[in-house]
């Protein structure tokens, strides 16, 4: 890896709000019906913080769109928004969603990293 591509990495690590940390949670993700078409959507392996995840998704997502995420151990339910695509040649799209409020307690753990309950 370059200095400047490690120069790079350090200010985004910088600029995270809350740590990531590998989950495998089951959660469907949906569109609320005042958003165009209806998708339901279920998605276990995520990477989440206390404002959101990085998911796995097949549904075509744009950007800045708005969906539902539901924990489906606990019933909860948040509103997010999509801030960002990754989208492969081959494989799978990556798609980061963004909470409309942090919702460190939505990932139910047991000891959450510390920053996530400075950070909401």
């Amino acid at each position: 890896m370059s200095d400047q591509q490690l120069t790079d990495t350090k200010q985004w690590l910088r600029k995270r709000r809350s740590q990531r940390i590998e989950l495998t949670v089951s959660v469907v993700v949906h569109r609320p019906p005042k958003q165009g078409q209806q998708f339901s959507e279920r998605s276990q392996k995520l990477v989440v913080n206390a404002h959101g995840a990085l998911m796995v998704l097949a549904e075509k997502v744009m950007p800045r769109q708005r969906l539902l995420m539901q924990n489906i151990d606990s019933g909860e339910q948040k509103e997010c928004r999509v801030v960002y695509v990754e989208k492969e040649l081959t494989g799978p799209t990556k798609v980061a969603v963004e909470f409309t409020q942090p919702a460190p307690s939505f990932w139910r753990i047991a000891y959450p990293p510390a920053d996530w309950t400075a950070s909401t």
